[in-house]
């Protein structure tokens, strides 16, 4: 008999540990925008933003992979945040 896949257990504190990173990353991209004019470089507000999408992909990969549902409007920030860091793919849904 095959065996099924099925998600791994849950681990509150790894996610818990990984939304603080993604709260984190959130706080270092607004403040990019919170600083006067031209205070932080294009190419630093990139990286920011790059930052940002890691901790977010890093955090909807353990969700998803303990069967934890990734809300629409997570999946159009990252989205969002994918584009402003340069990192838009041809096929993204």
């Amino acid at each position: 008999m095959a065996e099924m896949s099925q998600p791994r257990r849950r681990d509150d504190r790894r996610l818990l540990s990984l939304l603080f990173d993604v709260d984190r990353a959130r706080a270092r991209v607004r403040e990019c925008r919170a600083g006067p004019q031209g205070t932080l470089s294009r190419a630093e507000q990139r990286t920011r933003c790059g930052d940002l999408v890691d901790a977010m992909e890093a955090y909807a990969s353990a969700a998803t992979a303990v069967g934890v549902p990734m809300s629409y409007r997570y999946a159009g920030e990252l989205r969002l945040y994918r584009a402003m860091a340069g990192r838009v793919t041809t096929h993204e849904s």
